[in-house]
């Protein structure tokens, strides 16, 4: 092929048509500029290819790790808040009241569910972390998306740890003794508790109160903290599967 233009243009040269061997000349340039154009476009178009499988793989493990936050996140409000209308039911009835019309076993049953009230949260930030760390996270288009997971693991998760870390404390280092030494209240290793005794309940039943009143503030906040973040967890993952559909 470039034996033949180069004859063209010996040809023209040696007929002195020099008009039209600059008319030819700028046809080759043309021809040269369009097919580097067209390369640089294939290019473009590849990297554009590659750069949303990227963003698609992306969005797949960014699921399968926020599904996993939602389920969880489901189980924990749930245990939380069970351990929060226990302890309201014991704030708002006398000892008296809760003997008369609960079994032994009801009202064990209700100190199990303020005990169950430290279950924790923990936020997988795995793959959230390696994104960052890699940069994967430039591969997100959407800046909606990567904006909310920003907020979501650098801010709303590190503030709920922090009340969780007070509710913590307060649980294991004050709770759980005391429900131990002044009530008999034990939960062991299969998650079987004892039976109170009525009558060590009923004497120490103004500091249960007081105990449950300690950790019923942080409950709620606890679980307030863990609601905004289903909700931002929920909307990312209906975000991601609108995206991911496109």
């Amino acid at each position: 092929m470039l034996r033949f233009f180069r004859q063209i243009r010996q040809r023209l040269l040696t007929d002195n048509k020099i008009s039209k061997y600059l008319l030819y000349a700028i046809g080759e340039i043309l021809l040269v500029v369009i097919g580097i154009l067209i390369a640089l476009q294939v290019d473009d178009w590849t990297n554009k290819k590659e750069l949303k499988a990227a963003e698609i793989q992306t969005y797949a493990v960014l699921l399968t790790s926020l599904r996993k936050d939602s389920l969880e996140l489901v189980r924990i409000i749930d245990v939380q808040t069970k351990s929060l209308n226990a302890q309201n039911t014991i704030l708002n009835s006398s000892a008296k009241e809760l003997l008369d019309e609960h079994s032994n076993r009801e009202i064990s049953e209700l100190i199990f569910d303020v005990h169950n009230g430290a279950y924790s949260f923990f936020p997988k930030y795995g793959t959230y972390n390696s994104l960052v760390s890699n940069k994967g996270i430039d591969l997100i288009s959407s800046e909606k998306i990567k904006s909310d997971l920003i907020d979501l693991y650098d801010y709303w998760c590190p503030r709920y740890e922090n009340v969780d870390d007070v509710i913590d404390i307060k649980f294991h280092n004050v709770l759980f003794p005391f429900l131990q030494r002044e009530v008999g209240f034990f939960v062991n290793s299969d998650l079987e508790l004892t039976i109170i005794d009525p009558v060590r309940l009923e004497e120490s039943y103004a500091e249960l109160q007081l105990q449950c009143g300690n950790v019923n503030f942080l409950t709620t906040h606890s679980i307030i903290q863990l609601k905004i973040i289903q909700e931002k967890v929920n909307w990312l993952i209906d975000e991601i599967e609108s995206q991911r559909s496109k």
